[in-house]
C-alpha cells in the first residue's frame, strides 16, 4: 500500500487506521509515503444531532452529526482508546441519517448522556450496533432501540466480542431467529445496570 492516497490517514503514525484497512498483526503491511487527505484524530471525540460531519468533533461546539463519520476519523489504540461522547439527541436515519448498523471498531467507547436521553434508533432499517473481534469497548449512559435483523441480534451483535455494557436500555427490537436484544458468539460481555424490554423473535 505504499504511495496510496487515503481519505483519512493516521499522519502521526504514518500508517492508515483500522477504521480503513484492519491488518492482521502477523502480516507487514508497507505504508510507505502514504498520504491522506485530512488526518485522523487521536483524542476523544463528539456527536450531536446538532453537529455537522465538516466539523473537527473535538468538542461539543465542533461536534459531528454522526457516529459513522466519528469512527472514519479517529485513531485509537490498545493503549490509548477513544472516547465518542454523544449529546442529547436521536440518532436515526430520519434525524441525523446516521447509517446503521453501527460497526464498532476495538478501543473506541461509546458514551451517551443517559438512558433516557441519548437514543440511537435504527428505526426498524437493520440492527444497530454490531461488533466483531472487538477488544476493550465500553457502550454506556444509552438506549438502543428500533433494531430488526433477518438472522441474529436485532439491537446488538457480538461475535468474539466483550464489551462492557452500563446504563443501558435495549429495547424494541427484533430479529428472525435469534437474540431479539443481543445477540452472543464467543463473547462474553459484562452487564450493569442494563434493562432489555420488548423485543422479539419474529419466525
Amino acid at each position: 500500500m505504499s504511495n496510496s492516497i487515503f481519505d483519512v490517514y493516521n499522519c502521526p503514525e504514518e500508517e492508515v487506521t483500522t477504521v480503513w484497512v484492519d491488518v492482521d498483526e502477523e502480516v507487514d503491511v508497507d505504508f510507505n509515503n502514504g498520504v491522506g487527505d485530512l488526518c485522523s484524530i487521536t483524542d476523544d471525540v463528539y456527536v450531536s444531532p446538532d453537529g455537522d460531519d465538516n466539523n473537527l468533533g473535538i468538542s461539543e461546539a465542533e461536534s459531528f452529526l454522526t457516529i459513522q463519520r466519528a469512527l472514519e476519523m479517529i485513531a485509537p489504540q490498545d493503549d490509548d482508546p477513544v472516547t465518542i461522547f454523544l449529546t442529547e439527541g436521536t440518532f436515526s436515519p430520519s434525524n441525523t441519517e446516521e447509517p446503521f448498523p453501527i460497526i464498532m471498531i476495538s478501543n473506541v467507547n461509546l458514551i451517551g448522556s443517559g438512558e433516557e436521553l441519548t437514543i440511537l434508533d435504527a428505526e426498524q432499517t437493520d440492527g444497530v450496533i454490531y461488533m466483531e473481534d472487538c477488544q476493550n469497548n465500553i457502550i454506556s449512559t444509552l438506549n438502543i432501540t428500533g433494531g430488526i435483523i433477518s438472522n441474529y441480534g436485532g439491537a446488538i451483535w457480538l461475535h468474539y466480542s466483550s464489551p462492557t455494557l452500563y446504563q443501558v436500555k435495549i429495547s424494541n427490537s427484533s430479529a428472525y431467529y435469534h437474540g431479539g436484544g443481543m445477540y452472543l458468539s464467543h463473547s462474553d460481555p459484562i452487564l450493569n445496570d442494563v434493562i432489555i424490554e420488548n423485543v422479539e423473535i419474529l419466525y
